[in-house]
């Protein structure tokens, strides 16, 4: 996030490597120097991804970390001074402090991992339930609050909003409140439903199932929710307690609820995708979810993680209707190779094996992302509506207007 923090990544990279900051690195315990070294590596990665003005974050435990510090503990533990950006104060520091680091580590020791809720059982959903997706969209900033503008005054109104996981930059008790719960739409008499994402899991997903579950908002016992109606069984999968993967006996539990209603079309959703045609393979999930997915059970699985929307086209083996919707809040950058057009599009782009379908993604310039349009990529959410055995999607931009629609067929 090189402007939202202030950071200049490369110079801070270097400077940490170096030990700048400390009078001697003798003076250092192991554990930071082992998270000197990370975050070294880490942020030259994102100096490298990062740009202007905007939020950026990766994958990387240790760089989510010390955003969230620096954000809003760096005043108290070196930062050189707090300054305002996009509506929130956020620390900007420089490279001459890395002295802070021992001060990040000694705070992220005190986040230990949350205890893993029990699995909760399928409550009932209406026939014709509208749902409202949203998936990476805990920033607080860009199309973000748009989008829980437009669900809140959507009509017919959703008869529940559903957010697919992460928090950024590390889900910490300051960024549930201020990036996530505070800009939450509000839509009277609906189900809200969030799922646990990587990012929340950075701090233990302590301040996830303490604060987000535990706001009377959410009528979440578990990370994990399974909805049922007469031909449908949704079922959200926390793919973030362990990293990419399904802890807690999930699979089992999901094996059980699909066999308790065996003439029910399944419908997951989880923040990890099960394979992707832009980045990272889901065999975990995929190993777990075998027997499933390879007796055609899943209709339909909609994630976040990845920051794009994705629809793609029937799964030529376990025909299923694969979708990733995670565009809804983070700025991420455009990466067709043909060219960058000036307005909303979606792009084909072939399969590549038979495990591997084809499909479209959205590209365009994000219109919330002030004088850097043309770079990122537009953000939204997805209508998804229950018409007995059949589904009808609408992909909407921020301001509720409408992108795309699709059916999946019955069957």
């Amino acid at each position: 996030m090189a402007g939202t923090t202030g950071v200049n990544f490369a110079a801070l990279g270097q400077a940490i490597g170096r030990g700048d900051g400390y009078e001697s690195l003798s003076q250092e315990d192991a554990e930071t120097r082992r998270v000197r070294g990370e975050l070294k590596a880490a942020l030259q990665r994102l100096a490298a991804e990062a740009g202007g003005n905007v939020l950026g974050s990766v994958d990387d435990r240790w760089v989510s970390l010390a955003q969230s510090f620096l954000a809003h503990q760096g005043e108290q533990y070196g930062a050189r001074r707090i300054e305002s950006a996009h509506g929130g104060y956020e620390a900007r520091f420089d490279n001459l402090d890395p002295g802070w680091l021992r001060f990040l580590v000694i705070w992220a020791q005190r986040h230990r991992k949350h205890a893993f809720a029990p699995l909760p059982v399928a409550e009932e959903i209406a026939a014709d339930a509208r749902l409202a997706l949203l998936a990476d969209w805990g920033t607080g900033l860009y199309g973000a609050p748009v989008c829980a503008r437009s669900i809140a005054s959507a009509s017919p109104a959703p008869h529940a909003v559903i957010h697919l996981g992460d928090i950024y930059y590390s889900g910490d008790d300051h960024e549930v409140q201020k990036r996530f719960l505070a800009f939450w739409p509000e839509v009277p008499g609906a189900r809200n439903l969030a799922l646990n994402g990587n990012h929340e899991m950075y701090t233990g997903g302590n301040a996830y199932f303490d604060d987000l579950l535990g706001d009377s908002r959410f009528a979440q016992s578990s990370s994990c929710f399974a909805l049922r109606n007469n031909d449908w069984l949704l079922v959200g999968l926390d793919t973030a307690f362990d990293e990419h993967d399904l802890h807690g006996g999930q699979a089992a539990w999901l094996q059980q609820l699909a066999d308790a209603h065996p003439g029910h079309r399944l419908m997951l959703f989880s923040h990890h995708q099960p394979f992707s045609a832009f980045e990272g393979q889901g065999p975990k999930l995929v190993q777990k979810l075998a027997p499933l997915l390879g007796a055609g059970r899943v209709a339909a699985w909609y994630w976040g993680h990845e920051h794009k929307c994705v629809r793609y086209d029937l799964h030529p083996s376990w025909r299923m209707h694969g979708r990733c919707v995670g565009h809804s809040g983070f700025p991420y950058f455009r990466f067709l190779a043909n060219g960058r057009p000036d307005r909303l599009v979606w792009e084909r782009f072939d399969g590549k094996s038979s495990y591997m379908p084809g499909g479209v993604v959205l590209d365009g310039p994000n219109a919330y992302i002030s004088g850097v349009e043309s770079l990122y990529g537009p953000n939204g959410y997805v209508i998804v509506e229950l018409r007995g055995r059949a589904v009808h999607e609408t992909y909407c931009a921020p301001d509720g207007s409408v992108l795309a629609e699709f059916d999946i067929p019955a069957v």
